[in-house]
């Protein structure tokens, strides 16, 4: 698969794609060639501005050549796309939120903060407060089965996933050091659970009056913004008002 294929009014020979990139040209030319399967995501960020790839050739590129998505661009890192932020804010039926790969809450709906008030703290975090939050272990019935083993498994592998994430690993030892039950679980425990989707659980809130309701989560990834989870709470069907 060739990647020099020259835009018009555009014509790169691999020398002058290998000296825009920092390479030699033998490099550059193995990369043409698939000869070699190592090349570090710089050096294919670099290919695909050199030779001005669009969006979805730069994909392309990518999962030729290492199997995986480049990079997400670091100025998106700290915006939220208006139409994920639209379509949370439009989302009335339902609670929904957005967290982050360390499931801090990003941002919330109205009915999310009317059943879960602690979402608008400073510093909301999901696994913080369902593992280490006394009100967690009355509001989700059922807490160690249902909760409890539930969101370490997804701790454990998002903390093996990104080794590098500094926020997981703070998580992680946080969790740990402050809850013994949570400590004896993980030790004993090693399931692995990459998300809540279509998960089943029961509830009691003050926003119900404290009556007991079952809900669903149901968990996107928005396309914008993979790093991010939308995150929706539905009732079951005969629960429904």
């Amino acid at each position: 698969m060739r990647w020099t294929q020259p835009r018009p009014g555009r014509r790169l020979s691999q020398k002058h794609v290998a000296r825009l990139t920092g390479v030699s040209e033998g490099w550059y030319r193995a990369l043409e060639a698939g000869r070699r399967r190592d090349f570090s995501e710089g050096f294919l960020l670099r290919v695909a501005a050199a030779l001005r790839l669009s969006e979805a050739e730069t994909l392309t590129l990518f999962l030729a050549v290492c199997g995986r998505r480049p990079p997400e661009p670091r100025a998106a890192a700290g915006e939220l796309p208006q139409g994920v932020r639209d379509l949370l804010v439009q989302q009335t039926t339902y609670p929904a939120y957005l967290s982050d790969i360390a499931w801090n809450v990003v941002a919330s709906n109205r009915l999310m903060g009317e059943w879960f008030p602690w979402v608008l703290r400073p510093g909301a975090n999901l696994m913080r407060w369902a593992l280490l939050h006394p009100e967690a272990r009355e509001q989700m019935l059922d807490w160690e089965d249902s909760c409890a083993r539930t969101y370490l498994a997804m701790l454990r592998v998002a903390a093996n996933s990104n080794p590098g994430n500094a926020g997981l690993r703070a998580l992680v030892r946080e969790v740990l050091d402050s809850d013994a039950a949570c400590r004896r679980i993980w030790a004993e425990e090693h399931d692995v659970v990459e998300h809540r989707d279509g998960h089943v659980f029961r509830l009691r809130l003050p926003y119900h009056d404290h009556a007991e309701i079952r809900v669903t989560s149901h968990v996107l990834l928005p396309i914008q913004r993979q790093d991010l989870r939308f995150v929706f709470i539905t009732p079951l069907d005969d629960e429904r008002p």
